[in-house]
């Protein structure tokens, strides 16, 4: 039998679409080997649960956080799981647990980015050592890791995330975008969030007093919500801009993609990213895309090619950047030729259901 374990399957975001990836792979690989599979979710609702990649349709459960009734339901299927993924390093500690009631189980960690950056608590640290394989989503991830936590390198396997085949298709209605349909529109999609505070939306911000000089028609949209949303709301009023900055909110599918579609610019000038799945969105439809010259982001955008990398927190370098790409239409489309050129060839799902295919075939 073959498991996966995840924080959740149904929730939005990176790790969560991660999450579904792996899971979407994991299940059809144990069906082409004619073994048993289980999909589960720890955050998500209790009870049977269904997700999408593509046309194909996936069935998991849910434990509604009940940590207690995750661990009885893999102990009931002891010795039977030959495979064990779990879809975050705060999982670890399961694998360890279970691995020292079945020896033969092997486990898989995977790993996403600032978590595993600094040394971990003393068990997830020894549960990740422990683990058969560990999966990391950037090289920075992979190499940060083996140096914090002290993971054997033969044991890290670098798997880029993939664009979610949903985002390979046109939004079906543009109109309804609650902002402008005329002006030079900047955008940043992202969680709000206290915990997450490094995405360089406020770098942002400041920069838009100077680049109204050179685009008077220029507005900023910010897709997403959280607790960092009234702070961002008075640096806004504090630099005069505030007619200028649109939250959004989170909104669905086709609107996010007709936020991609509308936008000039994609910008995220982060430093906490360990890979960025938003970039891939933003480049697969056309947008020039300026990220953080930090962590996994310059692994996806090639400096000068796809877009531009600037140091977080260098307000000068932002401001230039985004200047020399509001006043050059050519540069801005042919870095989005390249960006969409780049995720079709790099980040597709096909290349990561080949590269998860070799961890899984690769065990000890």
């Amino acid at each position: 039998m073959w498991v996966g374990v995840f924080p959740a399957l149904s929730q939005t975001g990176g790790v969560q679409q991660v999450g579904r990836h792996v899971g979407a792979v994991l299940a059809k690989r144990a069906r082409d080997r004619r073994v048993p599979c289980e999909l589960l979710g720890l955050n998500d609702a209790r009870g049977a649960g269904s997700f999408k990649v593509g046309a194909q349709e996936y069935a998991f459960t849910g434990f509604g956080r009940g940590k207690i009734s995750l661990l009885l339901f893999l102990f009931r299927r002891l010795p039977r799981i030959e495979i064990l993924y779990l879809g975050h390093v705060n999982l670890a500690p399961i694998g360890l647990l279970l691995k020292s009631l079945s020896p033969s189980l092997q486990y898989c960690v995977v790993t996403h980015g600032v978590e595993v950056w600094e040394p971990l608590s003393f068990f997830r640290r020894v549960a990740l050592r422990r683990a058969q394989r560990v999966m990391a989503v950037s090289a920075y991830t992979a190499n940060a890791m083996v140096k914090a936590q002290k993971v054997r390198p033969e044991n890290v396997f670098v798997v880029y995330p993939a664009l979610d085949p949903d985002f390979t298709q046109e939004p079906r209605d543009k109109a309804s975008l609650p902002f402008p349909t005329r002006g030079r529109m900047l955008l940043t999609v992202g969680r709000l969030i206290s915990s997450e505070p490094g995405k360089g939306i406020e770098l942002v911000i400041k920069a838009l007093p100077e680049l109204t000089k050179i685009a008077p028609d220029i507005f900023y949209v910010i897709v997403g919500e959280g607790d960092l949303q009234p702070r961002l709301e008075e640096l806004a009023r504090e630099n005069s801009v505030s007619d200028r900055v649109v939250f959004s909110g989170a909104g669905g599918l086709e609107q996010l993609k007709g936020y991609y579609s509308r936008a000039d610019i994609y910008v995220m000038p982060s430093r906490q990213e360990g890979f960025g799945i938003v970039f891939l969105e933003a480049m697969i439809f056309g947008k020039p895309v300026i990220a953080g010259a930090y962590g996994g982001s310059p692994e996806i955008v090639q400096d000068g090619m796809t877009g531009f990398t600037v140091m977080p927190g260098d307000l000068e370098a932002l401001t230039a950047r985004l200047i020399r790409l509001l006043q050059d239409e050519a540069l801005r489309t042919k870095m989005g030729v390249a960006g969409r050129q780049r995720v079709s060839q790099d980040f597709s799902f096909e290349r990561f259901e080949e590269g998860l295919t070799k961890i899984l075939d690769a065990r000890n």
